[in-house]
């Protein structure tokens, strides 16, 4: 006789198959997920330094570009003059646009090719409005969004060092139109200096600022803000670990226990 597995135990063995797979498979696509969010963050981190630092060299520190202060559209005002306060803006994106790969560019009341208003809401998922339509699209989907400059002479103060010579900020969305569109999954925040970007949530945020890792990167403190300071920890830790667990810390705990 030629010894066979039975049918039955073909199928027990299937069975026994599909269940591990079914158990590590949604680890395995969210470790990929994650790996892919540490790549993107650190390559547009580092583009869109070098496109601030090349445009400096080229045309001065940005305190000497002729900015105001802007930060974001009044819903009550009329498109032509949410545009008049806004030419200040475009003076910043103007300077940074020839060192960028642009595909598209959308600004308030403009008829863009893409729909770049969606949904946004922060890490513990409270929403909070839209995205407005001012951004950069780069060739991988990137879109560059909510750029806000409050201190035209570059001296608005978060932390120390560089955190202490601040232009002002944007919103980095990984994914562009795609979900969650959640600050800290994938949109994340960085200050603008003349010395390139920094990532909100450095070691070096103050205590006292709203965008460090503890107050701005931490489910158990749910808020608007919850999110805006992981971009700093997702770069150097390379991880996302805050979204399992909260008790991370820039001087102890940098990984979640397995």
């Amino acid at each position: 006789m030629k010894k066979a597995f039975t049918l039955a135990e073909v199928l027990i063995t299937l069975g026994i198959i599909g269940i591990v797979a079914a158990m590590t498979l949604p680890t395995l696509i969210q470790n990929s997920q994650q790996k892919e969010t540490v790549a993107k963050l650190k390559k547009i981190n580092s583009i869109m330094s070098q496109a601030i630092l090349r445009s400096v060299a080229d045309n001065g520190e940005i305190s000497s570009w002729g900015l105001v202060s802007w930060t974001s559209s009044d819903e009550d005002l009329s498109d032509e003059e949410n545009l008049a306060n806004r030419a200040p803006l475009q003076i910043f994106i103007e300077k940074i646009k020839p060192y960028l790969k642009i595909i598209a560019e959308c600004g308030h009341g403009d008829k863009c090719s893409f729909d770049a208003v969606s949904e946004r809401t922060s890490l513990d998922g409270t929403a909070f409005g839209t995205w407005g339509k001012e951004s950069i699209v780069l060739p991988d989907g990137i879109v560059i969004r909510g750029i806000t400059i409050y201190s035209p002479s570059c001296t608005a103060v978060r932390g120390s060092g560089l955190l202490s010579k601040i232009c002002g900020e944007m919103f980095i969305d990984i994914n562009g139109r795609k979900g969650p569109n959640a600050t800290g999954k994938d949109v994340f925040l960085f200050y603008i200096t003349n010395n390139g970007l920094i990532p909100m949530g450095t070691k070096e945020e103050a205590d006292t600022s709203s965008f460090n890792f503890d107050n701005g990167c931490n489910l158990n403190r749910p808020s608007t803000l919850n999110g805006y300071g992981c971009a700093a920890w997702v770069i150097y830790n390379e991880n996302l670990d805050y979204l399992k667990c909260s008790d991370l810390s820039w001087d102890g705990k940098r990984k979640c226990s397995k």
